[in-house]
């Protein structure tokens, strides 16, 4: 990617340069996490080092100094240079402190010669395809929170308080595995690549103290388990495993409420991450989050 480095944008009246591509090897990486995190949508996807775990050659686009950023997921393969969402990131996009930016001018700054095979934005584009997020209110008192729960969260709260169930923390490698060997076996995306990108990333989070691993266990056994990030004022609900007898008990239902409960410290939103998939999105809403679009680019706007 170095022979991207240093193309400029220009304002057509003035001439001035306000944005500038930026190789990873040029990003001041302090500068930059101070940007996304003073930004007014700022998200844990962002951060510099979240970025290098799960696009390694990423690059950027960098108005002045480090007051407007966006992220590009950048790769290369048979001579040529893509931007693809990268695993585990659900959205990126412009971040900024400013209140207004033209998302379409940074879009029109990335060079023609990379190819936009799919990028997921936080920013609203006109005529652009969405996707869905589920977010949740978690400011107020519990009790206030699980009024707006549905019946068939309550159902299930219920059930699961039958089964003497117990929540604690847990390992990442027993959530991987747990994930391996139920819904793992469905997902052919995620091949033994991804899942060491996985492991690197729980345990970078967990080191830098922006999330935790918790585990429901009935009788000493694993049954489901879940990563929460915890930053930014914002829990997200980051990966999750469960095995039948989860699902057949609530013990989702219940880890999701416990930790509502007891271990979102300062986070103000509870961040599902969203599904097109029915079924988790009823799951999502069922808690009372709020549907939340995002945007979607599959093809070079230019």
């Amino acid at each position: 990617m170095g022979g991207l480095a240093k193309r400029l944008y220009r304002n057509g009246k003035s001439g001035k340069i306000v944005i500038r591509l930026y190789a990873n090897s040029e990003i001041d990486k302090a500068k930059w996490d101070s940007c996304v995190v003073d930004s007014n949508n700022a998200l844990i996807y962002a951060y510099s080092w979240y970025l290098d775990i799960v696009s390694p050659n990423w690059v950027a686009l960098i108005k002045g100094d480090y007051k407007v950023v966006f992220p590009l997921p950048a790769k290369k393969k048979l001579g040529v240079s893509y931007i693809s969402q990268p695993l585990f990131t659900q959205q990126l996009g412009v971040f900024s402190s400013e209140n207004s930016n033209n998302v379409d001018a940074f879009l029109r700054a990335i060079p023609k010669k990379i190819w936009m095979r799919s990028l997921q934005i936080h920013n609203q584009l006109e005529n652009a395809k969405t996707k869905d997020n589920f977010e949740l209110d978690i400011s107020a008192a519990i009790e206030k929170i699980r009024k707006k729960y549905s019946q068939n969260v309550r159902r299930n709260l219920k059930k699961a308080a039958e089964h003497n169930l117990e929540i604690k923390q847990c390992s990442n490698d027993l959530l991987i595995q747990l994930f391996k060997q139920n819904k793992g076996k469905e997902v052919k995306e995620l091949d033994k690549k991804a899942y060491f990108i996985l492991s690197e990333l729980l345990y970078k989070i967990q080191k830098k103290e922006k999330g935790k691993c918790f585990g429901v266990y009935k009788d000493g056994e694993l049954i489901s388990a879940a990563f929460f990030c915890n930053c930014l004022g914002r829990s997200v609900y980051l990966f999750s495993a469960s095995n039948s007898s989860a699902k057949e008990i609530g013990a989702n239902h219940f880890l999701i409420d416990n930790y509502i409960a007891k271990y979102k410290k300062d986070s103000l939103i509870l961040d599902f991450e969203g599904s097109m998939i029915p079924s988790l999105a009823r799951f999502y809403a069922s808690f009372g989050a709020d549907k939340k679009k995002y945007s979607l680019i599959n093809k070079n706007r230019k």
